[in-house]
């Protein structure tokens, strides 16, 4: 349990209309009060905070340029607690924190970020500042991230966010656990880490073979990653079946044959004179030292992710989805028979790439790029097997 006290002139406590034991206790403090031990408690907070933006930018600007008008224009912060009182005597407003978990700043860090940095080198005038303070008590820990969703309104916390703070990641992490990539994950807004939890959940999505079959492939998931977060959201939530737990099982191998497509694609003849993005070659300057997070190599050169996405789903058809039920395996090994079918899968991409007037991007919306890559693995599946079964006679 850790106990701030913070001198204040009015408190205001609110008890709550549904009329359960819940209240809400308001006041403003001088800036100069604000107790920065409250930095340690951010782990409600679905954000991360990140200083080099432009909303930092304006809260510390008001703070530091006009501080007698800072807590009209500021939320001000917002804090799970497990107590909070008025002691009138001592013109104090008592604050308990006691579980990380549910207890501490819910919104409000970067307002909190930039309180400290004028505290420890205080303008001239910033003690005219006050910051306005709502501390809530007996909320139930499943409603903090609605909660905090609901306030972070100046920018959006994004699903991903919010979906950290339940927990619904877990199994994610735990699979993950232990690779050389785990801790370059973001699972949080303005997490300062290379690999986006979205994107994984992408390159996990395009092998979901209770949604698609050599029919139907998954183009419109290339630049739609918040309706994939939502969809995991509703199966953590029980509400849809459970796709991703299979998906996730496969995690680490999904993960190492995307960064292997993108490895070996760089070796192939010629690859370096096609166009990565709209002012860049794949073999741009800017490319180079091109970081291969899931395999841990760094290699010379950048493929778009709009090739890459459908060579990647095009390996769905070496799976051997729910048998038995609920599991994932491949029919035979991803690096032999990328090895095998890369120069085709490549002569495709180059293809639909020229087609689409050298944009990469329409390359990874394009269905008849996800056919044609679908069917080059399938094929040369079919041939192995065909192969296999001869030498067997």
């Amino acid at each position: 349990m850790e106990t701030f006290r913070v001198p204040v002139s009015q408190f205001r406590s609110l008890p709550f209309p549904s009329g359960s034991a819940s209240k809400l206790g308001l006041f403003s403090v001088k800036i100069d009060h604000v107790p920065l031990g409250l930095w340690t408690w951010r782990e409600v907070n679905p954000r991360e905070v990140n200083t080099g933006t432009k909303v930092y930018d304006a809260i510390f600007a008001t703070l530091t340029d006009e501080p007698d008008r800072f807590f009209e224009r500021n939320r001000g912060l917002t804090i799970a607690a497990k107590e909070v009182e008025f002691d009138d005597k001592k013109k104090e407003v008592v604050i308990k924190l006691g579980d990380r978990s549910i207890h501490g700043l819910i919104d409000g860090g970067h307002t909190l970020a930039a309180i400290r940095e004028v505290q420890g080198n205080p303008p001239k005038g910033s003690g005219a500042a006050y910051v306005f303070f709502k501390v809530f008590t007996g909320v139930d820990a499943e409603q903090i991230a609605e909660i905090a969703g609901g306030l972070n309104t100046s920018q959006q916390v994004d699903l991903k966010s919010l979906e950290n703070l339940k927990g619904h990641f877990e199994q994610l992490q735990t699979r993950l656990a232990g690779k050389s990539y785990a801790e370059k994950i973001a699972y949080k807004m303005n997490q300062d880490r290379p690999v986006d939890v979205r994107d994984i959940l992408s390159y996990l999505a395009v092998f979901n073979c209770d949604e698609y079959n050599e029919n139907k492939h998954p183009t419109h998931l290339f630049g739609r990653k918040e309706g994939l977060i939502r969809k995991f959201a509703e199966e953590a939530a029980g509400e849809e079946k459970a796709t991703f737990r299979i998906l996730i099982s496969r995690a680490p191998d999904i993960l190492e044959l995307r960064d292997l497509i993108e490895k070996q694609t760089l070796t192939l003849e010629d690859v370096g004179r096609f166009k990565a993005g709209k002012n860049e070659r794949i073999r741009s300057k800017k490319n180079r030292q091109n970081e291969l997070h899931f395999l841990n190599e760094k290699v010379d050169g950048k493929v778009p992710l709009g090739w890459i996405m459908p060579m990647l789903g095009a390996f769905r058809a070496n799976v051997h989805w729910q048998q038995p039920k609920g599991s994932f395996s491949w029919k035979i090994d991803n690096a032999g028979l990328l090895k095998e079918c890369l120069p085709k899968l490549f002569d495709c991409i180059r293809e639909i790439h020229e087609r689409e007037n050298r944009r990469p991007e329409q390359v990874g919306r394009s269905a008849t790029a996800w056919r044609l890559c679908y069917e080059t693995v399938q094929n040369t599946i079919l041939h192995y097997e065909l192969r296999r079964a001869t030498r067997a006679r």
